[in-house]
């Protein structure tokens, strides 16, 4: 294992993958993120199967896993048409703050939409993720340097949004422990 220097974070170590790629696994990213004062642990990338793999490993680590799109759909049939845009932020963080301390938030694409007033989930989750709480969120997107984007410029979901305060890495360079 080598160490990966991020200038707010210090030394994180890491393996190299194959490609040449920095991975880090898993439980190192989770103890990482527990010294920040957001622990929103943000991973993005669209790769559905290791997700799917990361999310398995996490509940068998006791964490509660959430799909953002059903909660979000679920939340807006309290509320009436008119007022979803000013309500769902409010809605989501009441939501979060009577869930278990660890959770794991996944397809959240939906709060990228115009008629969620495009909250995005960075900034749904970011400020409640203090304290005893811990998350995960799987994020569809690509980051560029300390920005994540979603979507393309010419569509009405197109959010970009800066990555700061948390810890945040590419799906790709994210693995499962060694079986040692």
């Amino acid at each position: 294992m080598q160490n990966l220097f991020d200038y707010n974070k210090g030394i994180i170590p890491f393996v190299l993958c194959p490609s040449g790629e920095a991975m880090v696994d898993i439980d190192t990213l989770i103890k990482e993120n527990r010294t920040n004062h957001y622990k929103l642990l943000t991973i993005v990338g669209n790769n559905k199967a290791k997700i799917n793999s990361l999310i398995i490993y996490l509940k068998e680590k006791n964490w509660s896993a959430y799909d953002v799109e059903t909660i979000a759909l679920e939340l807006v049939e309290n509320i009436p048409e008119d007022k979803v845009k000013l309500r769902i932020g409010t809605e989501l963080k009441k939501w979060i703050k009577n869930i278990e301390d660890k959770v794991v938030l996944y397809n959240a694409n939906i709060l990228f939409s115009p008629d969620m007033d495009k909250i995005g989930p960075f900034s749904a989750f970011k400020y409640n993720m203090r304290g005893n709480k811990e998350g995960i969120l799987f994020m569809d997107g690509k980051i560029r340097g300390d920005i994540v984007v979603y979507s393309t410029p010419d569509r009405p979901d197109y959010h970009e949004r800066e990555l700061s305060d948390v810890l945040s890495i590419e799906l790709e360079n994210v693995d499962l422990p060694e079986v040692k």
